[in-house]
């Protein structure tokens, strides 16, 4: 199947999770989250929007365990990562997501632990994200484990990729991590 097929797929499933069951999901996914970044400081991780796993309250936890957090910003069509403090750092964005207010950009090589969101997955830790390959334009600039989050229900059949597509070193769900 072509990969925005699988996106449509995947995007449809997700969006009728109830939010009682999207929050159940994000808070176990939040807490394997938290146990692997235990020896992290600098945690690059999405702001996250809509029916996506939920990262907000795993953000704030973050801040406030000292952690150095950086959030994605779209500058001219390419990806920064900035640090922020806390939510106040953040305004709606490209997409209508909530990005950094700075384009003060982080050194990629900084980041020790990258959570990057994913639209659907499979097997082989390939990610179908929104299309437009900003995160497939930064993960093969930064050298920590890239790790995909996701609800188990948006695994979808193996896909073939694209040669600028980068897998996941590991993916998170509420079921298992693979």
């Amino acid at each position: 199947m072509e990969k925005h097929t699988l996106r449509e797929i995947a995007l449809k499933k997700r969006s009728e999770l109830s939010g009682e069951d999207r929050k159940e999901k994000s808070e176990i996914i939040a807490k394997e989250i938290k146990n692997a970044c235990q020896d992290k400081q600098v945690i690059g991780i999405y702001v996250s929007k809509g029916d996506e796993v939920e990262t907000h309250a795993l953000i704030q936890d973050f801040l406030q365990a000292g952690k150095t957090i950086v959030v994605p910003k779209v500058v001219k069509k390419s990806l920064i990562f900035v640090e922020i403090k806390s939510f106040d750092d953040l305004t709606d964005g490209v997409f209508g997501l909530l990005e950094p207010i700075s384009d003060d950009a982080i050194d990629l090589s900084t980041i020790e632990y990258m959570i990057v969101p994913m639209v659907a997955f499979d097997a082989l830790k390939h990610r179908i994200g929104y299309g437009k390959g900003y995160y497939d334009s930064v993960l093969d600039k930064v050298s920590c484990e890239h790790v995909g989050i996701a609800y188990a229900m948006q695994q979808v059949e193996n896909f073939i990729c694209s040669t600028h597509d980068v897998a996941m070193d590991k993916i998170i769900t509420e079921y298992s991590e693979f």
